[in-house]
């Protein structure tokens, strides 16, 4: 699916998520905190096209990746006394990003497999526990990134749902081709829909 698509389809897990299993611990209660949450689901939708640069998210993950090397490399030649007046926060943050970085693997392999997601939720719980951020962002991100799956699972490419044990990508019985006016049509119906259900909630 394209971003547009990837992330309607993410709002409506996110929908379905806050209205039919609002007992899960990691979902929002107050309207700030759904804000937040639904912002993190939109988010997570396009979290794993991050192992392409041709994606929204991509051109922009690693545009400044390159340039916070760039700017590390600049720091360490001219003012290396930086690194020791910084080192906890500089040491977390590698600690972050070195993860993500060794699940990327090429589009569609381990971004786009369960084992991503399992790898999420683990990411998750360690971030929580390190810098004790609401469970919520956790949610919406990975609410947001089992929908990005499930759209890319009903394209006629399909996903490595067991990536990286088997290579083998899987789709739904009915697909569609990424782009296409089905896509399209998809699309619009599910803004429609999910339209509807919030004017029927309020």
């Amino acid at each position: 699916m394209m971003a547009p698509g990837h992330q309607v389809v993410g709002f409506t897990f996110g929908v379905a998520a806050v209205t039919m299993l609002p007992a899960l611990p990691f979902l929002p209660e107050r309207p700030l905190e759904v804000i937040a949450f639904f912002l993190f689901v939109l988010f997570g939708a396009l979290v794993p096209d991050i192992d392409t640069p041709r994606s929204k998210l991509g051109q922009k993950f690693w545009r400044i990746l390159i340039t916070i090397f760039t700017i590390t490399l600049i720091v360490y030649l001219f003012a290396p006394s930086f690194f020791d007046t910084y080192r906890e926060p500089l040491k977390t943050f590698v600690m972050l990003l070195l993860p993500v970085l060794l699940m990327i693997r090429g589009h569609r392999k381990m971004t786009h497999s369960l084992f991503f997601l399992l790898f999420l939720v683990v990411y998750s719980y360690f971030v929580q526990w390190l810098l004790g951020l609401p469970w919520y962002y956790f949610g919406g991100l990975i609410t947001g990134s089992a929908s990005h799956l499930f759209a890319d699972y009903i394209t006629k490419r399909g996903i490595p749902l067991f990536y990286p044990f088997s290579k083998t990508h899987y789709s739904f019985f009915i697909t569609f081709r990424t782009g296409s006016i089905v896509e399209k049509i998809l699309t619009f119906l599910l803004v429609i829909v999910n339209v509807w259900y919030l004017l029927l909630a309020l």
